[in-house]
């Protein structure tokens, strides 16, 4: 059985990723005792695979999948450096350009984040974003 501060640890860092710990009892031991996804019924490849997966609005807890699974759900939360309201694409800081800073989409791929494309010019990268998910079959 895990330490009481593996638990506390536990608590604080989902409260912190916005979910609703009113059931943290409950979701704790069916997360520390799950050892296949609950979307695709893989096994877990280690605890870094096991996430848990929650309605970002409300942080309503769903259920405890894998990875891959938890990053293809539509309802991802855009990252806190997004301004730009579009998942996937943010302002990166650049003090060579005349603005002071470009836009950067990024995906992930087989669990690793990766830059597709940079831009000075927001609404073109969002076409071509649109255009390039659709290209790949890609879901957000």
């Amino acid at each position: 059985m895990p330490s009481n501060y593996h638990k506390n640890y536990t608590k604080k860092s989902w409260k912190q990723k916005g979910l609703n710990l009113d059931n943290f009892e409950y979701i704790y031991e069916k997360y520390i005792n799950s050892t296949h996804c609950e979307l695709c019924n893989n096994e877990y490849e280690g605890n870094q695979n096991k996430q848990m997966e929650h309605n970002h609005e409300t942080g309503e807890f769903r259920n405890i999948v894998c990875r891959s699974c938890n990053q293809k759900k539509a309802d991802k939360k855009i990252r806190k450096d997004n301004t730009s309201g579009y998942i996937g694409i943010y302002k990166e800081l650049n003090k060579k350009l005349k603005q002071g800073f470009n836009w950067k989409f990024s995906v992930y791929l087989n669990g690793k984040r990766k830059t597709i494309k940079t831009s000075t010019d927001l609404e073109w990268l969002i076409k071509f974003a649109d255009k390039w998910k659709k290209d790949n079959n890609y879901i957000t």
